[in-house]
C-alpha cells in the first residue's frame, strides 16, 4: 500500500491488556517514525496504526481481536438527533485551532481529567511527560481548544494525514459533564475534517464490550478494520 520506500525501525511489546482485567496479553507493534513515515501517515492509518509521540503503533494480539480501528468518511456523516442536541447545547463554546503546546493550565486540566475519569494520581512531571507525547512528535498535529467564556474546558489533539484526520486524544474539565464534551469534540473534529477536505476521520479503537470504547459506533455510517480490510459497520 505504501507508495514510497520507507525505512522503519520496528519493535513489538507484550503486556497485560489495559482494557480487559482477565489476564489476557496484548501485543503492540511500534514503528519509530521518520520523515518518510510522517509523509505517508495516511497510509499507516489505513492499516490500523495510531500515534504516540514519534511512534506509530497498532495491535497485533494473537488471542484477541476485540480492539478494532474505526473510521468515517467525513462527507457521508450525518449527526443523529441526540448529536444535534449536543451541538446546540454547546453553541456557546468557542473553539480555537492552533499548533500544539503544553502549558501549566493544560497540565492542571489533564490531571483533573485523569483523577476524575480514571482515578489516577501521579506526580506533576508524569502528567507533563504524558502530554508531551500526546501533543508532540508528529508535524501534522493540531490542537483544538474549547473555551467557555475565557476558561479552557477541553483540549483535543488531532493528527492530519494527506486524506485523513485522526482523533488522537481529548481531555476536558469534568465539571462540565452535562455538556457531553467528549461527543461534542468528535462532532467538532468531523466538521474540521470536512473543512480541510479530509476524506477519512479516524476515531481510534472500537471495543464493543467496553462502554467507554463502544460509543464510537454511534457516529455513522462507519467502517471497522478487520482482517486487513475496512468493512462497513453500522450496528
Amino acid at each position: 500500500m505504501r507508495n514510497e520506500a520507507i525505512s522503519m525501525v520496528a519493535f513489538r511489546e507484550n503486556f497485560l491488556c489495559a482494557y480487559f482485567g482477565d489476564g489476557r496479553k496484548a501485543t503492540i507493534e511500534c514503528l519509530l517514525a521518520d520523515e518518510a513515515c510522517s509523509r505517508n501517515f495516511h497510509l499507516f492509518l489505513a492499516e490500523g496504526y495510531r500515534r504516540l509521540g514519534n511512534l506509530f503503533y497498532r495491535n497485533l494480539c494473537e488471542e484477541c481481536s476485540a480492539c478494532r480501528p474505526l473510521r468515517l468518511e467525513s462527507g457521508k456523516f450525518r449527526p443523529s438527533k441526540s448529536q444535534k442536541r449536543t451541538i446546540k447545547k454547546n453553541a456557546d463554546i468557542r473553539l480555537e485551532i492552533r499548533c500544539p503546546s503544553v502549558t501549566p493550565e493544560k497540565i492542571r486540566l489533564y490531571k483533573k481529567y485523569l483523577s476524575h475519569k480514571h482515578h489516577e494520581e501521579k506526580e506533576v512531571l508524569d502528567y507533563e511527560i504524558r502530554l508531551l507525547n500526546i501533543h508532540y512528535g508528529y508535524p501534522g498535529t493540531r490542537e483544538m481548544d474549547y473555551y467557555f467564556g475565557s476558561k479552557l474546558i477541553g483540549v483535543g489533539i488531532v493528527d492530519e494525514g494527506c486524506d485523513s484526520l485522526s482523533s488522537n486524544y481529548f481531555y476536558y474539565d469534568t465539571d462540565y459533564l452535562g455538556r457531553r464534551l467528549g461527543v461534542y469534540s468528535i462532532l467538532s473534529e468531523i466538521s474540521f475534517a470536512r473543512l480541510v477536505r479530509k476524506k477519512y476521520y479516524y476515531l481510534g479503537f472500537y471495543i464493543g464490550e467496553i462502554p467507554r470504547m463502544s460509543y464510537k459506533k454511534q457516529f455513522r455510517p462507519n467502517q471497522v478494520y478487520e482482517n486487513e480490510e475496512w468493512k462497513t459497520f453500522l450496528s
